[in-house]
């Protein structure tokens, strides 16, 4: 029966059927339950769920009770209730704990725009804590309030256990933070569509957002696009370097969470490192940031006579302000503000609280201020990223892919092959196109897989596992290999690759059809081209192109249109994004119907793509769609069998590898032990047959093991011994990994670490390990030293030098008795690693040193890595393999190397390398020369800003505050990127600007470097070149862009707009269309340079030294520029054109025939045209009154005559 009057209550109800509304969510609970009426149930909110796997989709609400259930009433004691629903698989669940993610509003697919998710503080409640305290508990601003003033932004709350008194929870802050990660990656908000996330966080809600942070920044590519998606937010009371807490302390005394209370003590050291990397990654990201402080003392915490806690103890500051705002209460005012409450009632505000404007505005600043990127991910939905480039898709596909089966690549079919004759030149063409698309490694990945042992893998064949066969010989569309990670499917892919009865059951000895069979097996553990979208494309094209080698006059054919448009003869590449003139070409290929084409496509291991998931599944789907008749199309691919795998092809016939390797398992255990010899096998007979049984089709974990045990049974371990070992190994890989790095001997940790972690890192440092064992004992060498010196004294004494074959093959025997450990030399990669790294050769005998799997990688980069090896020093090591790779680099004097590593460093760790780059010789930098952009900086400060390092550039005016101001080194050209920048960004970078503001509002004035100004407009003379060149890359109008940025930065900051930029003499850019000498303003090609040169003073109709006006310059750039770049700058130019009209501009030399062609132009892509026809009419009517003005003053002389 209900009671009635209950004392006020929040619940939270989930599992609500996504399709009802408030009132329909109320009749369902109502009927649920049974005992309360519709009008008993108060539902205050109702929102989507953030668990992007509910199937089916569901709802969220909060929700209280006027009359409370005999559910609730009879059942005390409990947070959590299952309300089954009939006819419903899944019952309601209603709840008080709020635990993990709860949404609090909706928000309309078009009008959705930023997330928001609040975190509150200790021994706090995650949906109360932000509650006034009043009785009716109906009120909550984040839910109520904060949607009606931000209703383009979705918030949540995340609620964590925080309990003190009696809590059996020895959770650390390292735990609660993963955990946050975690629930975050599981939820929608790191989809490819997700937004960027603000943050409300209070007290140790705080501490552990910030904690998350750096995880994060240190974590793979799917933690680096939730890096990226965070924008800022507000802090509440976050006690960045510690709070009062002995009465908290008294609370917890001997039990397990007393650590986390001493971790937020004042002075903790732990607190002091963390806030050191989070503000270091929060200002190299970019990042809004505001942090709210208390003013009003709070009540602490004693045991009353009953043994209970109340909060009647004297008051307490509990956070002090120095605290809450780091200190930044002295630099940057701005960031910081009071909340005139205590610490637990700071963030409970009423409806009519003026706080509460306040942290709307500071929200608002943020979504604003802050910048949201999309370049760190690599892959989305909808964009194609390759090689740290992200290049946006049409999006008209499923998935965001977009659509190839909609473009039109064919040729008439009635066009007779007899044209090839006209196109002879073009043969030239496929073979430079054939070296452009092959790349270093392209077929490395199918080298380094194992060979299957023995008769291993044979059951694929077999008539009673013979799905595979019958699809090979009859069937069509997709075959799907899948099973756990470890258990074979790469070495089974390679296996049917190679076998001679796959092309057996493929070959139609009738077809008349040209049979074409290409591969691509995706390596995350490769180089960028490995495991990408391009590398992807640029294989199969590469591998059908050159099977129709006997054709190639018709590949001619079907290609010349697109070689015209997008490939550059000249410089043998193609011109614009490449992710799309690769789309079009296999396009074309499989559309055509001059050649009957019977294909099979191999794709092994899509787990492994470098993005998302969903956008490779569409992919192949739209291969298969736009394979026309009479070509035909097969695809066998493998993957683990995630979620987004089977809901794509749930249909299709499949392998579950695992079902079906009990018996290979056990011929490779078998086989292994027998080749170990006789004292070996006999000590492992009896043990083999617990391996296969435990083994559950995961063939990497049974290659461990016995590589283990025959390592413990070389030690002089018996039978027994060994039976125990086996006993403690876990049999799930992550488990027996994070007990492998344990169990590395303690003097090898920091070896373990670093290899690794160098490992670890991106594909291309992943290089470094190419250079051999050598390469690897100096990078161990360098990560034990602090200073250049000491790095530069250990290299020239450790014995690196010589190609030693013996030693190599010492340093990396897997199955070896144990070695005296020499600090350097003697190590070997096995022992020190625990064989989670492993050396592979390829035919030539070259090796890499690389992960014993894929899944070790994933450990590697997991949250818990650097705990499990470094034990209680990893709060205290910030270094990671970018450290240790730059390091490197800069003793090795090669400091092109090092550049990106730096950057990297900064943006991984939240810590600059300033001791160690203060400590090598300032010879070094000088002598350093940018052979890409011909800069040549003339000092550290200047060669940190070329590099971007912003946090050296903090530390060193940390230390001295004018070193800017006093500084001799030119800085200001410094902040340019390189040409080759342009490479890896698709769109000029906030960072570059952000970074040449930081250095000219910190003492460096523009006279400290006067020729800067000069020196970036001539480059963009000197680009014009390029642009009228049309075999030339639209990178360069990108570079442009970046210089104009750079421009205008330095105009705000005092730079004369009006001096003369001056062309050489013999220069190909000084003629007749082109002045030798001109203004900023005649060069200027965006609105946001143009305007900035107008209000500082630059003349509008100003001449050059040809007689143009700038306005005379911009239509003159665009006449002349290749129609393919158009496309690029229409919207610039013509913004720029609009600006320059607006303020007067007037043409001088420009003819009408030029005038016509530019807003013809104009027209054609697009834009409005009548700014420049009534400034063109206005211009003509000007000429004529003038015209007749002059007119009739001769007149007037001929009378006077």
């Amino acid at each position: 029966m209900a009671s009635s009057s209950p004392k006020p209550r929040v619940y939270r109800l989930r599992g609500c059927p996504a399709h009802l509304d408030r009132l329909g969510a109320t009749e369902l609970l109502s009927l649920a339950l049974g005992d309360v009426t519709p009008p008993n149930i108060r539902i205050q909110s109702l929102a989507p769920t953030l668990d992007q796997w509910a199937r089916p989709p569901t709802k969220v609400g909060t929700l209280m009770f006027l009359k409370h259930p005999a559910l609730i009433e009879t059942e005390k004691g409990i947070s959590e209730w299952n309300i089954p629903v009939p006819g419903f698989e899944k019952p309601l669940v209603l709840d008080t704990h709020f635990l993990g993610m709860t949404p609090l509003n909706d928000v309309e697919r078009e009008t959705h725009k930023f997330d928001c998710i609040a975190i509150s503080g200790l021994a706090s409640h995650p949906f109360g804590s932000w509650q006034p305290k009043r009785e009716d508990r109906s009120f909550m601003w984040i839910r109520d309030e904060l949607p009606r003033s931000m209703p383009d932004t979705r918030f949540s709350i995340y609620g964590y256990d925080t309990t003190l008194v009696r809590s059996n929870s020895f959770q650390s802050i390292e735990d609660l933070a993963a955990s946050l990660i975690d629930h975050i990656k599981a939820s929608v908000l790191t989809l490819s569509t997700a937004k960027p996330l603000l943050f409300l966080a209070h007290s140790l809600g705080g501490i552990i957002l910030k904690e998350a942070f750096v995880a994060l920044a240190n974590g793979h590519e799917r933690s680096m696009h939730i890096l990226s998606l965070f924008q800022g937010g507000v802090f509440f009371g976050v006690p960045s370097q510690g709070m009062a807490t002995s009465h908290l302390l008294a609370m917890v005394k001997g039990q397990v969470n007393e650590q986390l209370v001493r971790d937020l003590s004042m002075g903790s050291e732990y607190l002091r490192s963390l806030d050191d990397r989070f503000s270091g990654l929060a200002l190299v990201r970019g990042m809004c940031l505001y942090w709210a402080y208390e003013t009003k003392t709070s009540p602490t915490v004693i045991k009353n006579s009953d043994g209970f806690f109340t909060r009647a103890g004297p008051e307490e500051i509990l956070v002090p302000k120095e605290s809450a705002t780091r200190s930044l209460n002295s630099s940057r005012t701005s960031a910081i503000f009071p909340i005139n409450n205590n610490h637990s009632d700071m963030v409970k505000f009423s409806a009519e609280d003026p706080n509460f404007r306040v942290v709307v505005d500071k929200l608002r600043v943020s979504c604003s201020g802050g910048r949201h990127r999309s370049d760190g991910y690599i892959g989305t939905l909808g964009s194609h990223v390759t090689m740290g480039q992200t290049v946006p898709s049409d999006g008209d596909g499923p998935h965001g892919y977009s659509t190839l089966q909609g473009r039109e690549w064919k040729i008439n079919g009635n066009s007779s092959l007899a044209l090839c004759t006209n196109f002879l030149p073009y043969a030239d063409r496929r073979v430079d196109l054939m070296e452009s698309l092959e790349f270093p490694d392209q077929n490395g990945r199918f080298e380094t897989i194992e060979k299957s042992f023995e008769h291993t893998c044979e059951w694929v064949f077999d008539v009673e596992h013979g799905s595979l066969s019958r699809w090979l010989k009859d069937g069509e569309s997709f075959f799907w290999i899948h099973g756990k990670p470890g258990s074979g499917k790469s070495t089974l892919m390679k296996f049917i690759a190679q076998h001679g009865r796959t092309w057996e059951l493929l070959h139609k000895i009738s077809s008349e059809a040209v049979q074409i069979r290409a591969s691509f097996l995706f390596h995350d553990r490769g180089t960028s081209l490995q495991k990408s979208f391009e590398g992807l494309l640029r294989s199969l094209l590469f591998q059908i192109i050159d099977k129709l080698g006997p054709y190639k006059a018709t590949v001619v054919v079907l290609l010349k249109p697109l070689l015209d448009k997008h490939w550059s003869s000249k410089e043998r590449r193609f011109r614009n994004s490449i992710i799309d003139d690769l789309e079009s070409c296999i396009a074309a290929l499989l559309q055509q119907n001059y050649v009957k084409l019977d294909m099979f496509f191999l794709l092994d291991a899509l787990d492994e793509y470098d993005g998302q998931p969903d956008f490779v599944c569409g992919f192949i789907k739209e291969l298969m769609k736009m394979t026309n008749s009479p070509n035909k199309l097969k695809i066998l691919f493998s993957s683990r069998p995630w979620e987004t795998f089977q809901g794509q092809f749930a249909a299709v016939p499949s392998i579950r590898v695992q079902d079906f390797t009990k018996g290979d398992i056990e011929t490779y255990c078998w086989g292994i032990v027998d080749s170990k010899g006789e004292e070996i096998s006999t000590k492992l007979d009896h043990i083999v047959p617990i391996v296969i049984n435990r083994a559950d089709g995961v063939f990497l974990w049974v290659k461990l093991v016995l590589l283990e045990l025959t390592n413990e049974a070389l030690r002089g371990n018996d039978s027994d011994g060994l039976a125990n070992i086996l006993s403690s190994i876990p049999s799930d890989l992550h488990e027996y990994y994070s007990r492998t790095v344990q169990r590395i001997p303690e003097r090898l940790r920091w070896d373990a670490y670093v290899i690794l972690e160098v490992l670890s890192t991106d594909a291309e440092s992943r290089g470094v390990w190419e250079h051999g064992f050598e390469m690897m004992m100096a990078l161990l060498e360098c990560s034990r030293h602090s200073t250049f010196e000491e790095c530069r004294k250990g290299l020239q004494s450790a014995t690196l030098s010589g190609a030693n074959k013996s030693r190599d093959k010492r340093l990396t025997r897997k199955d070896c008795a144990p070695v005296e450990y020499t600090g350097g030399a003697g190590i070997n990669l096995s022992i020190a690693t625990g064989n989670l790294a492993e050396v592979v050769y390829t035919r030539d005998d070259y090796h890499r040193i690389q992960f014993a799997h894929q899944t070790v990688r994933e450990f590697v980069r997991g949250q818990y890595f650097k705990r499990f090896v470094l034990g209680h020093k990893a709060r205290r090591t910030q270094e990671n393999g970018y450290t240790f790779i730059a390091k490197y680099f800069l003793v090795d004097k090669q400091l092109r190397d090092a550049i990106p590593y730096l950057k990297l460093h900064e943006r991984t760790t939240g810590c600059n390398l300033k001791d160690f780059l203060d400590s090598m010789p300032k010879k070094y930098f000088s002598q350093f020369i940018d052979e890409r952009s011909s800069y040549r900086p003339d000092g550290l400060i200047a060669f940190s800003v070329y590099s971007h390092q912003r946090l050296y550039l903090e530390g060193t005016l940390r230390r001295d505050p004018d070193a800017l101001r006093k500084t001799q080194e030119r800085l200001l050209l410094a902040s340019r990127p390189p040409r080759n920048y342009l490479r890896f960004e698709s769109e000029p970078n906030q960072e570059h600007q952000a970074l040449l503001r930081f250095v000219l509002e910190h003492g460096y004035t523009v006279e400290q470097d006067r020729q800067a100004f000069r020196r970036l407009m001539q480059e963009q003379i000197r680009f014009l070149r390029g642009r009228i060149n049309p075999h030339s890359s639209s990178k360069y109008d990108l570079y442009i862009r970046f210089l104009e940025i750079n421009a205008t930065v330095l105009i705000e900051h005092g730079q004369d707009p009006n001096i003369w930029i001056t062309t050489s003499k013999g220069s190909w850019i000084c003629s007749r269309r082109f002045a030798r000498k001109r203004k900023a303003i005649h060069l200027a090609k965006t609105r946001e340079l143009a305007r900035c040169l107008l209000e500082y003073g630059a003349q509008i109709n100003g001449l050059d030294s040809a007689g143009n006006t700038p306005l005379d310059c911009l239509l003159r750039h665009w006449s002349l520029m290749p129609q393919p770049d158009k496309s690029y700058w229409s919207s610039f130019i013509h913004q720029t054109g609009i600006l320059l009209i607006e303020y007067g501009g007037n043409t001088k030399t420009t003819t009408r025939k030029t005038w016509e062609w530019c807003l013809s132009d104009f027209q054609a892509n697009g834009l409005d045209i009548m700014p420049f026809r009534e400034s063109l009419d206005r211009i003509r009517f000007e000429k004529n009154i003038r015209e007749r003005a002059r007119d009739l003053v001769d007149m007037l002389h001929g009378r006077v005559g």
